[in-house]
């Protein structure tokens, strides 16, 4: 299978402010992004805009990420969903000769395996700003919103279901709901989430994978931990 274009790959389309240094990128999102700013004496202006973000896998071979498109396991099946995250997480040391397929950031496809893929380190989450089109590495979500404001940090999980909560349209609430119950029992959201993939509609079940891999790919922060986000800004590019 081969990838001639980014856009064949996964990714997530996601609206809201955007703090840019370098290549360096932080997300703001919910009712309050349009008016947040960061509360630094160096802080950029944002931009409020829909921006594309990739998937990237770590390389123990290479200091660029791969963005993926699909894996091809040791059994013949091609998983082509945002789902394949999961599967990567459970089945990277039974089947390492399983096949990652994708492109790098300068539109190659190298030949790539489980086995070449760092899994100690977390997935990189890109963007291409429409400003510039230099890629920038996602360094973090604050959430700016009224309605879900909490001071305490949140556990990926966590994270995920509200930035869920606040993506996804009024009449897949309901979803969120069910598996905010399931993650309250003490389910992991990538349990619950599987235990409802097969009877979900494609569309939600990729943004609510998406959101899952995004919240334990960075950090998300509350409003009230915004200071701290200006620190992530400063991370150096890894290529």
């Amino acid at each position: 299978m081969n990838f001639c274009s980014f856009e064949q790959l996964l990714y997530l389309d996601v609206a809201g402010a955007w703090f840019i240094r370098k290549n360096a990128a932080l997300l703001v999102v919910g009712n309050r992004a349009a008016s947040f700013a960061l509360p630094s004496a160096h802080a950029l202006a944002a931009s409020f805009a829909r921006e594309r973000l990739w998937f990237g896998l770590p390389l123990l071979t290479s200091p660029f990420p791969l963005f993926v498109g699909a894996i091809l396991t040791e059994r013949g099946t091609l998983l082509q969903q945002m789902a394949l995250f999961a599967w990567l997480e459970d089945n990277y040391i039974e089947q390492p000769r399983a096949e990652v397929l994708g492109l790098t950031p300068f539109g190659e496809q190298p030949v790539v395996f489980v086995r070449d893929v760092d899994m100690d380190r977390a997935v990189e989450v890109w963007l291409r700003p429409s400003a510039t089109q230099d890629w920038a590495r996602l360094v973090g979500v604050i959430i700016a919103d009224e309605r879900l404001s909490r001071a305490e940090a949140m556990t990926a999980d966590q994270a995920a279901l509200a930035l869920m909560a606040l993506d996804l349209p009024a009449d897949a609430q309901a979803f969120v709901s069910t598996l905010v119950s399931a993650v309250q029992r003490g389910t992991t959201l990538k349990a619950a989430l599987r235990q409802h993939r097969k009877t979900t509609e494609p569309t939600l079940m990729h943004r609510c994978e998406g959101w899952r891999v995004l919240a334990r790919a960075v950090r998300v922060l509350s409003a009230a931990e915004a200071s701290a986000a200006t620190l992530l800004l400063e991370a150096p590019r890894g290529w």
